[in-house]
Order: C-alpha cells, then structure tokens, then sequence
C-alpha cells in the first residue's frame, strides 16, 4: 500500500513538473510584438554604431588615396631624373669600359 502511495504521489509530481515546464515554455516564446521591438532596437543600433564607422573608413581611405596621388604627382619627376641619370651613368661606363679595352 505504501508503495502504491509513493508512486501515486510521484506520478502526480513528474505530471505537475511537465505541466509548469509547459506554462513556462509558453511564457517564454516572444510575441510578434517582441520580436519586431528587438529586430528594429538591432537595426538602430547598427545604424549608431556600424554606419558611422564606415563612413569614417571611407573618408579614411579617400584621404590616404589623395596623399598617395600628391606624393606619385611630387616624387614621379624625381623618378623619371634619377632614371635617366642613371641610364646615363651606366653609358657612360660602358663607353669607360670599351675605351679601356682598346687601349
């Protein structure tokens, strides 16, 4: 009889502990409400928080592209001079060269 007693009791525990999981997993699901509150709290956020530091990334990369094309327009002249001066210095010890060797 105790026995039958225990396991009635038990039954009607493991039956109440599934019905206050049920209550609970009910309560828990967001309502459509909630879902589109939380989606547009993100979307503001990204729009704070994200937006703004790309926009600074551009502006970023618009500027060191500028600097790039000012340092190529100032040091490409300098290029060019040093190139043929130094083509010019290889010829002339070519020409250095070829007269030692006739001599």
């Amino acid at each position: 009889m105790k026995v039958l007693v225990l396991a009635v009791v038990l039954l009607c525990a493991y039956h109440l502990e599934g019905a206050v999981v049920k209550r609970e997993a009910q309560e828990a699901s967001p309502t459509l409400t909630e879902v589109l509150s939380q989606y547009y709290q993100t979307v503001t956020e990204y729009m704070r928080k994200q937006l703004p530091e790309k926009e600074k990334m551009e502006e970023i990369k618009n500027q060191a592209k500028t600097y790039l094309d000012q340092a190529n327009e100032q040091l490409a002249p300098i290029a060019k001079r040093m190139h043929t001066e130094f083509m010019e210095l290889i010829n002339q010890l070519i020409e250095t060269g070829k007269k030692a060797a006739k001599q």
